[in-house]
């Protein structure tokens, strides 16, 4: 852990990113009315003295970056002659800290795995290991190591950072066989992703049709044992203004990646574009978004006939699901209900009314605003939502519970420093 921790500090002290920079400047310059030449302006953003910062592995940058790094040592000290840098360090290192559960799996021979991402002081890059709920109930659970990134990277003298994994998820009566794994080099943004098989604990070599994803600031997901849900591999055209993926396309295993086949795409000028499939309380969701804005979107829906249908609601709400109900959160006022409002709506119905005005019956609200209250946030669990809300800046916890088709409200607690979280496993990928 100790190279995390003086990394931490030293970016911490450099914290300058070129653009932000720049742009703080001009900013601070045109307040103050004296707007600095060497900085970009509102009229000329191009003219940023810093652009070749953007070539992040070349010798010129990295230069920069170390005259960056010896700077701020100069200024702060080296972190480790700091007084609370062994303190940290020991929390950070402690047998004490709680192996929280990223995900429970079905093993091929039959076994429910816990799973959990460790990282200590014999482990600094971290290991990915299970155990059995009995064994994790002990005070020293046998943990079996499932993949140690350390080995993994001195094997093949890369320094692996954990980016998370992605399960082959078939349904509530298969085994969990599958996983793609998330690595990056350094703790870059762009990823490579490998197959590995969760029974032998190996990666699938591509030579027995295991998937490998380039390294690449990529999105995918399994559809299906032998199909990924893929973008952000494709190249510049195939990539929005904002850098991110602009077209999702179908990969099957066994193929090159050129012979993935286009099923999605949105606009240059989209933030970004995601093709997913997940099983959510066990239905199977299969989305098209396109996040035009940060705070707009265009969500399609797969219908039970295989087609997609644009969810008719309102750019700027938020859209998710919680088995077979929608989740939408209103950042504008819709079909009487003000901005700030938590709604559900089972799925099928809303999708296929013709009307708002025969969408709006559907429309359970869990949460409207008032002038006193406000939402905070939610957590779940399998059969209840979660909602953290702030009463006059007092914190208020509402249980709903949701049953076949139904929602109640069937409890409150109300009290300074409550909070809630909770998330269901079935979709997290960064564990």
């Amino acid at each position: 852990m100790t190279s995390y921790i003086t990394a931490g500090v030293t970016l911490a002290a450099l914290s300058v990113n070129p653009t932000s920079a720049s742009a703080g400047k001009r900013l601070a310059a045109s307040v103050l009315g004296d707007v600095d030449p060497q900085y970009p302006t509102l009229e000329r953003p191009e003219d940023d003295p810093r652009t070749w910062l953007e070539a992040v592995e070349a010798d010129e940058s990295l230069d920069w970056v170390r005259t960056r790094n010896a700077h701020a040592l100069e200024k702060i000290g080296q972190p480790e002659k700091h007084p609370v840098y062994d303190k940290i360090l020991a929390i950070l290192d402690s047998k004490e800290k709680i192996p929280y559960i990223g995900r429970v799996l079905v093993h091929p021979d039959g076994r429910t795995l816990y799973y959990n991402f460790w990282q200590d002081e014999t482990y600094p890059k971290g290991i990915w290991r299970r155990c059995t709920l009995d064994e994790y109930r002990k005070p020293q659970p046998q943990w079996e190591t499932v993949l140690d990134l350390d080995a993994l990277g001195k094997a093949e003298n890369v320094t692996w950072v954990w980016g998370g994994s992605m399960i082959l998820d078939e349904g509530p009566d298969k085994p969990s066989e599958r996983a793609l794994i998330r690595l990056s080099r350094g703790g870059s943004d762009a990823t490579v992703a490998r197959e590995l098989d969760l029974a032998t604990k190996a990666f699938i070599p591509t030579a027995d049709a295991g998937f490998e994803v380039p390294e690449a600031k990529s999105r995918f997901c399994y559809k299906d044992r032998d199909t990924l849900l893929i973008g952000g591999v494709f190249g510049d055209d195939h990539m929005t203004d904002s850098g991110y993926p602009r077209s999702g396309f179908e990969w099957k295993r066994g193929t090159p990646l050129s012979a993935a086949t286009l099923v999605y795409e949105g606009e240059k000028t989209d933030v970004a574009v995601d093709a997913y499939t997940y099983r959510d309380r066990g239905v199977r969701h299969t989305v098209h978004r396109r996040a035009i804005t940060f705070y707009t979107s265009e969500v399609r829906h797969q219908l039970p006939d295989g087609s997609f249908k644009t969810v008719p609601v309102q750019e700027d709400a938020e859209v998710d699901t919680f088995g077979d109900q929608l989740l939408i959160t209103l950042r504008s006022d819709w079909l009487g209900f003000e901005a700030g409002s938590l709604l559900a709506a089972p799925v099928a119905p809303f999708m296929a009314a013709p009307s708002d005005a025969e969408r709006k019956p559907l429309l359970t609200a869990l949460f409207a605003p008032t002038e006193s209250a406000s939402l905070e946030g939610r957590s779940e669990t399998k059969t209840y939502l979660i909602l953290t809300v702030l009463e006059t800046v007092v914190a208020e916890l509402r249980f709903w519970k949701y049953v076949k088709g139904t929602w109640a409200l069937e409890r409150t607690y109300k009290g300074e420093g409550l909070q809630s979280d909770m998330s269901s496993l079935e979709r997290r990928e960064h564990v």
